[in-house]
């Protein structure tokens, strides 16, 4: 039963990004990397559809070339439909091929500066004394692209956007008198409005991305604290297998099952081998480091998902098995007395070998209604004293179990 591992913990970066505060829009580099990331599919399918709506309201801009200036209709379309659409297919194709978060942000932005260029070439080739009104145009692209960019490729592109019509309202003739100023307003507070919008929403996502980021913090370090506080009450301090009150519960419940569906159950008793006397001459150092040895024989020695190795008391231990026949038990059981054996411990206290070996009894039974678990304890621990009383170094069936016969049983020294 190995002690559970600590997740990647981000409670404390969070903590201080909130208390610190995000004025500019920016989180720590390792929290920026995430927010990003956990938003891509999103963020890339909102690039998707906003692009090919983009294709078609690009388009349909022709109507005011056809209304305001004719005269550009020729290249207006090549521009609108030949060069525009292309150019947004491909970027999107590129950037779902990439898949850089990123960079698919300042890809919104550099798609609307892209159609501002355009349109300004179609507004500056007018030559007719409304042409300059189709300046408001621009307008839409830059409220369109920053209604879908985050805030500081917004920033750019309405900086683009001012700066091509500042162009256009310098070098077109005003027929009115009135266009540029007026113009010139309509495009400053459409920037203020859409800009202070575009800042309220991306800081309410990014907070609302900190606030649940460090809710899961929360959540893991509770998990993680329970995981720890479970491994401690169910598993054996020394050996890292289960202790005995884990055993005593999963023995309880395999019972249960065991009679509800009529299953047979067994159960392995082992001792360590005058572990009192390796104790004594070696010293309880030693003696620590030869259960843990032990431990992690029998632990090798079980294959089944479902069986349990746990630490009995002292030098004993037990091996719970769910639907496991007499000879898979006890191979079982003769497969922990040699690889406990193999460890070589030298043992010079012991009566029966040179180094460190186990006894061992093993019962199984089907459980009845009028019956209960510790009857299974006593079968095995009824075996576990013949085997002692017949030499050690040995492994035996409880009576009444494969005729009663020793299984796996080794030479009596």
């Amino acid at each position: 039963m190995a002690e559970p591992s600590a997740p990647l913990d981000q409670s404390e970066l969070v903590n201080t990004t909130l208390a610190e505060g995000f004025p500019m829009l920016m989180f720590p580099r390792e929290l920026e990397d995430r927010f990003l990331l956990e938003g891509e599919v999103k963020r890339f399918n909102v690039m998707v559809v906003s692009g090919l709506a983009a294709v078609v309201l690009f388009g349909a801009m022709i109507l005011g070339d056809w209304l305001l200036c004719p005269e550009v209709l020729p290249m207006a379309a090549l521009v609108r439909e030949c060069v525009f659409p292309p150019a947004m297919l491909t970027g999107l194709y590129v950037l779902s091929r990439l898949r850089m978060p990123a960079l698919n942000e300042w890809m919104i932005a550099l798609a609307g500066m892209l159609a501002a260029v355009l349109e300004t070439v179609i507004v500056l080739k007018g030559q007719s004394e409304w042409a300059m009104a189709r300046v408001v145009q621009l307008n839409i692209i830059m409220v369109f692209t920053c209604a879908i960019a985050r805030f500081w490729p917004a920033v750019t592109v309405a900086l683009a956007v001012a700066g091509l019509h500042g162009y256009v309202v310098l070098f077109m003739p005003d027929a009115t008198g009135m266009l540029a100023f007026n113009t010139t307003l309509l495009l400053m507070t459409s920037i203020a409005f859409v800009l202070y919008g575009n800042y309220k929403l991306e800081h309410d996502e990014r907070m609302g991305f900190l606030l649940d980021a460090r809710e899961k913090a929360l959540h893991a370090s509770l998990t993680l604290a329970h995981e720890r506080l479970t491994h401690m009450a169910t598993t054996d301090a020394l050996t890292q297998v289960a202790n005995r009150r884990y055993f005593e519960s999963f023995l309880d419940e395999c019972w249960q099952r065991a009679h509800q569906q009529g299953l047979e159950l067994s159960l392995i008793l082992l001792d360590v081998d005058y572990f009192k006397p390796y104790n004594d001459r070696y010293g309880h150092q030693a003696g620590d480091r030869c259960l843990v040895a032990v431990a992690e024989a029998l632990s090798g020695c079980i294959r089944r998902p479902g069986d349990l190795v746990a630490r009995w008391g002292g030098e004993e231990f037990v091996v719970v098995m769910m639907e496991a026949d007499d000879r898979a038990v006890a191979a079982a059981a003769e497969r922990i007395r040699l690889a406990v054996s193999s460890l070589q411990l030298p043992h010079e206290g012991s009566a029966c070998a040179p180094h460190v070996t186990v006894s061992g009894g093993w019962a199984t039974i089907r459980p009845q209604m009028h019956e209960a678990w510790p009857q299974l304890v006593q079968a095995a621990d009824e075996a576990l004293y013949e085997a002692k009383q017949a030499g050690r170094h040995r492994v035996h069936a409880a009576r009444g179990m494969s005729g009663g016969v020793a299984v796996g049983e080794a030479r009596t020294c």
